[in-house]
């Protein structure tokens, strides 16, 4: 059976004779942390710095040791490195958080035997290159272990990827339509991602992420290619873009979640700031431009903390 949520449990509350010591007590039985839960939240924390730590340590010591190391000895500690990481991943005994953390590392550690097998032997490949493979490389591991940062490591390399592609080898494409196509696909993840593992709390981080950087995407792809002489194209990025919000408010408001009301309006609010100062052609566009921050900013917060008070009692 699922735990009630705490707007569960206060809506109950609101319409019925529940006692005051028994709504506390089963908020903090279903609802609050424990004590357990904040070390297991520590014991996440500190082996997922560990292992980020370690992996900056294997890229950091290749770059400052690249001199000074040959042929084979570099190629050697990548593989080295990759074979710790994924052999123990696979047939050793362990926590499947463990087996989860390896995992993630040795699709990072793939990148470096690439990165390390391409500059050994000067193949002239482009950065797309690298990181096109690293990506095709990774999808096995993404298919076969559904764990949150081993797709926020895939979903990165696919947006680097998408990016130096359009900056080495791509065709000719404008500015608002290359972001479109980024804001597209980072909605793309979203959707897969939201469809497939909404249901689980340690996903909802990676919701969140990716929806974030979906809207620094839209908003500066808008306000950034504002500036250039393509309306069509700048309109149909600005209603692609506000389909896309649209759809995150009802969502937000169906499951009662400020953060993404929160996003869309700051998004929408930057956008809007730079429309108002890139055709505003008066003096006073920048102290409008200002007034328009200070009163959307403190409009969306009143308005927040209204909807966060109404949902929560």
């Amino acid at each position: 059976m699922q735990k009630p949520v705490r707007e569960d449990i206060h809506l109950i509350a609101r319409n019925s004779d529940w006692r005051q010591e028994d709504i506390h007590r089963t908020l903090q039985s279903d609802v609050y942390a424990s004590g357990r839960d904040w070390r297991k939240l520590t014991e996440y924390l500190l082996l997922g710095a560990g292992a980020s730590f370690l992996l900056s340590g294997v890229f950091f010591f290749f770059a400052y040791n690249w001199a000074a190391l040959t042929a084979g000895v570099k190629i050697g500690i990548a593989v080295g490195c990759f074979l710790a990481a994924a052999v123990p991943a696979v047939i050793a005994p362990m926590p499947r958080l463990g087996r989860s953390v390896l995992h993630t590392a040795a699709a990072v550690l793939i990148g470096a035997i690439l990165a390390v097998l391409g500059q050994v032997y000067q193949t002239g490949a482009n950065a797309f290159d690298l990181f096109l493979v690293w990506s095709l490389l990774c999808i096995p591991w993404v298919v076969a272990l559904p764990f949150a940062p081993l797709y926020l490591v895939a979903i990165t390399l696919m947006n680097v990827t998408f990016i130096t592609y359009t900056q080495q080898i791509g065709i000719e494409l404008t500015f608002l339509v290359t972001g479109m196509l980024l804001f597209g696909f980072n909605l793309l993840c979203w959707l897969l991602l939201w469809s497939g593992f909404r249901s689980k709390p340690s996903f909802r981080w990676l919701l969140q992420l990716v929806a974030f950087w979906a809207v620094i995407v839209a908003t500066v792809n808008v306000s950034a290619g504002a500036y250039d002489d393509y309306p069509r194209q700048l309109l149909f990025t600005a209603l692609f873009a506000v389909l896309a919000y649209a759809g995150w408010v009802l969502l937000a408001l169906r499951q009662r979640s400020i953060y993404y009301l929160a996003l869309v309006g700051g998004g929408s609010l930057v956008t809007l700031t730079f429309l108002l100062l890139r055709w505003a052609d008066f003096l006073n566009s920048f102290f409008l431009a200002g007034l328009l921050i200070l009163l959307g900013v403190t409009a969306l917060v009143h308005y927040l903390n209204r909807l966060n008070s109404s949902w929560n009692g």
